[in-house]
């Protein structure tokens, strides 16, 4: 993403805070959360490992994978200094928690269990290798694997800042890190997640 598309984002989620969390981070409703942050624990168990959230926004996936999985370390990075302030000040007790700032999408990523991208990969952008590449680094980091979803191309109506992406060929690029790759649907109408292991 070129520093035009950066900003733009970045003015997209700020417009929308101290309104409702879930407006400010983009989802439309508590139920799309939810069923995504679902889809995402069909990959397995995570207990035990270490698991780095590209765009945590507040950190509302860990209090999710608080109640499915144990003993696990997170790791949570966003680009909007408020976001990353507030779910510092929100997790501050919780052990094995840490939120850093930074663009994860040029920032160096530490070698983790599991990479999440849960929506952070659907804005839209000028480069064509986008969101492959990041697909690519989150396989590199990952020592067990990854689990991202997208929203689909076919349901979803491309707006200024969010754009769609045809499942088919997600999966088709993905089975060429992981050939055993697969795609979960049925959650959400315009929504997909891809399940990767190594």
């Amino acid at each position: 993403m070129d520093l035009i598309e950066k900003a733009t984002v970045q003015a997209f989620h700020r417009d929308r805070l101290g309104q409702d969390d879930l407006r400010a981070l983009g989802y439309r409703n508590n139920d799309s959360q939810q069923k995504r942050f679902q889809a995402l624990t069909a990959w397995g168990d995570m207990s035990g490992c270490s698991i780095l959230d590209l765009g945590c926004g507040y950190g509302d996936l860990k209090l999710f994978l608080d109640q499915h999985y144990y003993d696990f370390i997170y790791l949570g990075i966003d680009f909007l200094k408020e976001f990353v302030d507030e779910a510092t000040q929100r997790f501050a007790t919780h052990l094995n928690t840490q939120f850093f700032q930074s663009d994860f999408l040029t920032a160096g990523l530490p070698k983790v269990d599991i990479a999440i991208a849960c929506g952070s990969l659907n804005y839209r952008s000028n480069n064509s290798l986008h969101p492959w590449q990041m697909i690519s680094r989150m396989w590199e980091i990952a020592n067990k694997g990854v689990i991202f979803n997208l929203l689909d191309v076919h349901h979803f109506a491309d707006d200024q800042v969010l754009c769609g992406y045809e499942p088919a060929q997600v999966l088709h690029f993905c089975q060429q890190l992981d050939p055993d790759a697969k795609l979960h649907t049925g959650y959400l109408s315009d929504d997909f997640t891809v399940f990767m292991r190594k």
